[in-house]
């Protein structure tokens, strides 16, 4: 056989392989990764807005990964937001009746350490609690500008789908 056909099949031959192993592993690990990330989240809707039963609505608005009622008249946002990683802040932001913001929770975060703990301060979430206008500004954080404007987006963006939600469904 020629090399110039011996070398091209031997490479496919091996991205072929490694394309059977790569589909394998995820059959394999796909159920075991959707459980951890429900837990994850189902702790983290706990440690945000307290125990309760949660459900997933089935309305869908744009830019927001599900809606959750808390059954206490709490929407709770679950989105996806980019920081400085593109899609790597996982959030959960919760509106209460009044349509105001009562807690913004982080899921996951792929931000660098520095960038994830510092929008993950008290100091930085707690200034979107009590906001009702999706325009409203906000105080970035020093050195962590690009993880500040997604979780900024992420509560504009719930704001925005909370109104819509409302306009669809005014007794809820």
């Amino acid at each position: 056989m020629p090399d110039t056909i011996k070398a091209p099949l031997i490479l496919t031959t091996v991205c072929a392989v490694v394309c059977a192993l790569l589909a394998l592993a995820n059959e394999l690990t796909a159920d075991r990764i959707a459980a951890a990330e429900e837990a994850q989240l189902r702790t983290s809707l706990t440690a945000a807005f307290g125990e309760g039963e949660y459900t997933a609505l089935p309305e869908h608005c744009d830019g927001i990964d599900q809606i959750i009622s808390n059954g206490n008249g709490t929407l709770i946002f679950e989105i996806t937001a980019s920081g400085y990683e593109k899609n790597g802040q996982h959030l959960l932001v919760g509106i209460d009746s009044d349509g105001a913001v009562s807690a913004v929770c982080i899921v996951s975060i792929k931000d660098s350490p520095t960038q994830a703990a510092a929008v993950q301060s008290d100091g930085f979430l707690g200034q979107f609690t009590g906001r009702t206008d999706p325009n409203t500004g906000y105080d970035a954080v020093s050195g962590a500008t690009r993880s500040s404007a997604g979780i900024a987006d992420a509560v504009g963006r719930a704001l925005h789908a909370y109104q819509e939600y409302k306009e669809l469904k005014p007794d809820a």
